[in-house]
């Protein structure tokens, strides 16, 4: 589930927009398009292109998707969870989003972020946040092709090479000098969030869909020391249409699991603001094999630090924990527990949302007055929570 405050804030503001739109050209063009068939997969390896499961076939869902398209979307990103160990034993979790606000960035007057980044080093306990406001050199239509003006870039290798990217991230302020360049390799088929690819996140449709395990190899240089790292990556890829205006009463919690055993989880419980109680809760598991299972009966409960995980259908017992102290909404977390009574640990990124509404004046002020504040400079992201 990838919907950070930023982006939840625009969300707010296409609902604004969106009231005055119906003479629009994008509404006329998109008044007549179908919801795309379910297509059948063609199975999970070796992976090449054209690859589809349920709705979806790549590389075309890995491109940007056009407000003509299902579900007529107006935000999209691509969100990377990248737990990496360096040759001195050093470990270090990198979030990071690229995102397009096309057709409406025009409207959006540059008020939201268009890369949101969040470094832990997990060793020494650090957390640095870093956000470009600028719009994005590039977001291709037909593949994976995003690039920032700060030269970040997420792009794949070539048809040739399916599910193959580089990636590099990088920024330097007064906290940190960060650098990191890795080559990645999709080794797990493509987890489509639903069955299909398309789910409604209580209301208003989302293209959604996760790569739970990439292998990255590289480099990353922190204030002057390189290192050589590697590790495993989750790409969550979402595009959101023009109805998601609809779950502005909503905040959430999500965690990607990833085990040792080969197996991977998408987690997440939508909260219901006014009342406080979960309107929606979703578990989807890959298996080593690279079979996608919902579960539908499970406990999630919150402990005094980190949560148990409890799915007695598919014998999941599991506690997730911080991997050190000091982290903020996007963080680096350790499981530990069992599944099918053997011991198993792994990793997880947890992105906690839920209090989302309570920390944004921007909030309260939007849903006081039903329109923006009047000055938007006391508004504008900080990029840090």
């Amino acid at each position: 589930m990838r919907i950070p405050v930023d982006f939840l804030q625009a969300v707010a503001v296409f609902g604004m927009i969106l009231a005055g739109m119906a003479n629009h050209p994008i509404c006329a063009q998109t008044a007549q398009t179908k919801q795309p068939e379910d297509r059948a997969p063609n199975g999970h390896g070796p992976f090449s292109y054209p690859y589809r499961v349920g709705r979806l076939s790549f590389p075309q869902d890995e491109g940007k998707h056009l407000p003509t398209e299902w579900p007529m979307t107006l935000i999209e990103w691509y969100a990377h969870y990248a737990h990496l160990t360096a040759e001195d034993g050093a470990r270090y979790f990198l979030f990071s989003a690229f995102i397009t606000y096309d057709p409406i960035e025009q409207a959006l007057g540059g008020k939201f972020p268009h890369m949101i980044a969040t470094l832990v080093d997990v060793n020494d306990g650090k957390t640095y946040y870093h956000h470009d406001m600028r719009r994005l050199r590039s977001f291709a239509v037909g593949h994976a092709d995003a690039q920032t003006a700060n030269g970040d870039y997420f792009k794949w290798k070539g048809e040739d090479k399916p599910f193959q990217y580089d990636f590099h991230v990088a920024w330097r302020d007064s906290q940190v000098d960060f650098s990191l360049e890795t080559e990645l390799k999709m080794i797990k088929p493509p987890l489509a969030v639903n069955g299909s690819g398309y789910i409604k996140l209580p209301k208003g449709d989302s293209g959604y869909y996760s790569q739970t395990r990439l292998e990255a190899t590289g480099r990353l240089t922190i204030n002057g020391a390189a290192k050589k790292v590697s590790g495993i990556q989750w790409v969550d890829r979402q595009w959101l249409g023009m109805t998601f205006a609809g779950n502005m009463q909503y905040s959430y919690d999500w965690w990607a699991l990833q085990l040792d055993n080969n197996e991977e989880a998408i987690l997440f419980r939508i909260w219901e603001r006014d009342t406080d109680t979960i309107a929606m809760s979703v578990l989807e598991i890959v298996h080593a094999d690279g079979n996608r299972e919902r579960v539908d009966k499970f406990a999630l409960t919150d402990l005094p630090c980190g949560w148990r995980l409890s799915a007695p259908s598919v014998a999941w017992e599991l506690e997730i924990a911080p991997a050190c102290q000091g982290q903020g909404m996007w963080q680096c977390c350790d499981i530990t527990g069992t599944v099918g009574g053997k011991p198993v640990a792994g990793v997880a990124a947890a992105e906690l949302a839920r209090n989302i509404w309570q920390k944004s004046e921007f909030f309260k002020e939007l849903l006081h007055l039903g329109r923006p504040p009047a000055n938007d400079e006391d508004h504008k992201p900080k990029g840090r929570e």
